[in-house]
């Protein structure tokens, strides 16, 4: 476990009506790999649009180029296409120029087979109402991998670099009593009836729309329930199989499931077009799917295969759970604490970073595995996971964070949520200030560092990037 301080945290700042806040953690887990493949994009106001963000995860495979390509360039051409059927989605300048660049790539044969192709890959889950949305991902995808072709960065003349990609758009709506077309009720004569005079809390409610390849997974938790959102596009899946070998491609056998053309697990993703006969195979195209999101759904995870190889959905859903609980303790303790001794208790690891910029974030503590979680909360799962992956904790070092160039955050800071004590620091008349960072923004760094710990004490081979995003389930824990 001597890589686990090589972790790397990003906090990103979000205004959303739907998340509460989020974290990436990731490790290339030098164990086993050399490089680190995976890439992760955030958009926040994607299309210039406030209640709107995206979020991207790559798994690169053979290399980084084809993942990093797809995180800087797969948002805009996915803006690209949903302004051309919705006028609210607005492109910057610079985003409207790298769709020109790309002029000479699309000729009118190209445009003309992709609109066959977006037109008859829809899949079952696209309702009426989004087919426009999944459309564009198709278009957006397919686009990507045309791109991919040009073999920008490419090392290798027959294996060159490829990604699996998972690519979310969360959709937030607000409607409130003064809403009188959605919110009045009807009477029995068929007029609207009259509101109280006092006000009607607001509805929260959104969409999440999916469109994924390959071996990246997204999960939901609602009500405490783990929900996956995507399938596999592996050996592991028959029906991928079946369309492989019927297609003429060779699986071996040197793994559980067997190994396509004697290479790669995936059977869908974007780029591997070095090998004409392998990318015969591997095909971009995605699968959609679109979520309603409500008040009872607490945090959505986004994470490589790194996570998926040694942990199932249940697993990830009691650690995060588990881990939420974890903090929530120790969270109220150092309250109780910190208001009788008035001095903060939590402090960070590397004082003198104290005073850095959110983007320069580090680990606020460490649980060990004798501390114990409250007697409300034994489930006999969440005691099992803790247990098994919470034996051996992490060392309290300081993680490093390279500068993120394609990860858009806001740059508004969130005063309405509750704080978390983070340390000190003393402004320009050398008075002790206390220094905060928003809580929902701690807790989520939190479980996205445990949820790499917890793959790494597993016995993942691969690059292990998580993603965590709480939503609006996961406040009422600290409003009380």
């Amino acid at each position: 476990m001597d890589n686990i301080p090589n972790s790397s945290i990003y906090s990103q700042k979000i205004r959303h009506p739907l998340i509460k806040g989020a974290a990436i953690c990731n490790d290339k887990n030098s164990t086993w790999k050399v490089h680190m493949n995976d890439k992760f994009t955030v958009v926040n106001h994607f299309g210039s649009k406030p209640n709107v963000c995206f979020f991207g995860l790559f798994d690169g495979h053979h290399g980084p180029s084809a993942a990093d390509f797809t995180s800087k360039e797969l948002p805009v051409l996915l803006l690209h296409q949903l302004s051309r059927f919705d006028p609210s989605y607005q492109m910057t300048p610079k985003e409207q120029t790298l769709i020109n660049s790309f002029q000479t790539v699309f000729r009118e044969e190209y445009i003309a087979l992709e609109s066959l192709f977006s037109a008859s890959k829809q899949t079952k889950e696209s309702w009426c109402e989004h087919e426009s949305i999944h459309k564009a991902f198709a278009k957006a995808f397919w686009r990507m991998d045309r791109l991919l072709r040009l073999g920008r960065q490419e090392v290798s003349r027959v294996r060159w670099s490829g990604c699996s990609a998972v690519a979310c758009i969360l959709e937030g709506k607000i409607t409130s009593s003064h809403d009188e077309k959605n919110q009045r009720p009807i009477d029995h004569d068929g007029l609207p009836e009259r509101l109280p005079s006092q006000n009607v809390p607001q509805i929260i409610s959104g969409e999440l729309h999916i469109a994924y390849t390959g071996n990246v997974q997204a999960l939901l938790c609602r009500n405490g329930k783990g929900f996956r959102l995507t399938k596999e596009h592996t050996l592991r899946s028959k029906k991928e199989k079946r369309r492989v070998l019927q297609n003429g491609a060779v699986v071996s056998s040197n793994e559980p499931y067997g190994l396509l053309e004697g290479q790669i697990k995936t059977t869908r993703g974007l780029g591997f077009h070095g090998n004409p006969k392998l990318k015969k195979f591997i095909i971009p195209v995605p699968q959609t799917m679109s979520v309603p999101i409500d008040d009872l759904c607490q945090f959505l995870i986004l994470a490589t295969n790194g996570l998926w190889e040694v942990l199932d959905k249940k697993e990830v859903t009691a650690l995060a759970i588990t881990m939420f609980q974890m903090y929530e303790e120790t969270y109220s303790l150092n309250i109780q604490k910190e208001s009788s001794s008035k001095k903060p208790l939590l402090l960070p690891i590397n004082e003198s970073n104290a005073t850095e910029s959110t983007s320069n974030t580090h680990t606020l503590f460490q649980r060990k595995s004798e501390e114990r979680v409250s007697s409300t909360n034994s489930k006999e799962n969440l005691s099992d996971v803790k247990s098994k992956y919470f034996t051996h904790g992490p060392k309290n070092t300081q993680t490093f964070l390279p500068e993120m160039t394609n990860c858009g955050t806001c740059s508004e800071k969130a005063t309405e949520r509750p704080t978390h004590v983070d340390g000190v620091q003393k402004d320009s008349s050398g008075k002790e200030t206390i220094c905060t960072k928003d809580i929902y923004e701690a807790v989520a760094e939190y479980i996205s560092h445990g949820l790499v710990h917890a793959a790494l004490v597993a016995g993942s081979r691969d690059n292990i990037t998580v993603m965590v995003i709480l939503l609006n389930g996961s406040e009422c824990q600290f409003l009380k």
